[in-house]
């Protein structure tokens, strides 16, 4: 993503009343935040498309074997 701002942005950005500035600043907020989640989400669905994660019955086997060996370790 590019980190340079418009000038045209910003000369619009200034034309603006403070509340209609804050319901520009909550939008872009918005945005980044979908494009965040979105981003995980892609990334989530290319780690199991190509085997990249655990299934239920390895997770669960190894958090077993986690609360095994902490009651142990507390003896």
């Amino acid at each position: 993503m590019d980190q340079v701002i418009d000038k045209e942005l910003i000369s619009h950005l200034l034309r603006l009343e403070n509340n209609q500035q804050e319901k520009v600043l909550a939008y872009m907020k918005d945005l980044l935040i979908q494009d965040e989640m979105n981003k995980r989400a892609d990334e989530s669905e290319m780690a199991i498309s190509e085997g990249k994660t655990k299934s239920f019955d390895q997770f669960n086997r190894g958090f077993e074997q986690w609360k095994a060996n902490k009651r142990a370790s507390m003896k």
